[in-house]
Parts: C-alpha cells; structure tokens; sequence
C-alpha cells in the first residue's frame, strides 16, 4: 500500500491526472474484456455486431491497452507539452473513431455502451485543451 501511496505522491497537482489514471484503468479493465469475450463490445456497435469478431476484439484490445499506457505516462508528465499533446491525440483519435463508426459506418447506435466512451472522450478532450495552460511548464 505504501508503494501505490508513494506512486500517487508522485502525480501533478489536480484532478486532471487522477481523471487520466482512471480513464487508463477502464481502459485496462476493456483491454482484458476484449481479448476474454466480445460480448460488450457487440453492445458498442449494435447495429452490425457481426462486425464484431474476435480478432477484431483482440486488436481492439491492443488498441486500448497502448492507449492506456501512454494515458499514464501521460497522467505523471503533464508538465511536458509533447507528453500533454500526446495525451491530446488518444482522445481524438478516440473521438474520431467513435464518430466515424456511428455516422460513416453506421456501426454503432445512440445507446449507453456507445454514449459512454464518447462521452469521456469529448469531456477529457475539453477538459485537457482548457487546462493547458495550467499544467504545461516546458514546451
């Protein structure tokens, strides 16, 4: 317990930094999910869930497991603009992907497993483009 108190010491002030660490955990927990079963991931893109194949669901996994890494790499080194960006880009790249599958691919529906990772995603991308300023010391 000592160890995760003092990993934590370690993190920059705010809230922003424990928001990326959570939102990494989740995506730890999806990355597991998705290489066990696909069958959350067929609630996500609802309208053609026989998109969804295993292996679809273990790239998607490895997907979101990078994601996730850089997320905490990220959450300890906000101070550093390239790192901030970085964590910038998971999110909207997030964001585009979600987007395309619901209005390009018409994979996805207006549904609670689809609502949920885009909401995350536009209120991390809004929350980190407006506290820029406030955690970026080396540019």
């Amino acid at each position: 317990m000592e160890f995760i108190t003092t990993v934590f010491s370690t993190l920059p002030e705010g809230y922003l930094p424990r928001w990326l660490l959570f939102t990494s955990a989740l995506g730890l927990f999806n990355t597991v999910q998705n290489y066990c079963t696909s069958s959350l991931t067929k609630r996500v893109y609802a309208n053609k869930p026989e998109q969804v194949t295993p292996m679809s669901g273990r790239l998607f996994a490895t997907w979101t497991w990078s994601v996730s890494m850089v997320r905490i790499y990220v959450a300890f080194n906000l101070q550093h603009g390239c790192m901030y960006e970085l964590g910038l880009w998971t999110y909207v790249i997030a964001l585009t992907h979600y987007v395309t599958e619901w209005l390009v691919f018409k994979s996805c529906k207006l549904n609670g497993p689809f609502m949920s990772p885009m909401i995350v995603a536009v209120s991390s991308l809004v929350w980190m483009i407006q506290s820029y300023s406030h955690y970026v010391q080396y540019e």
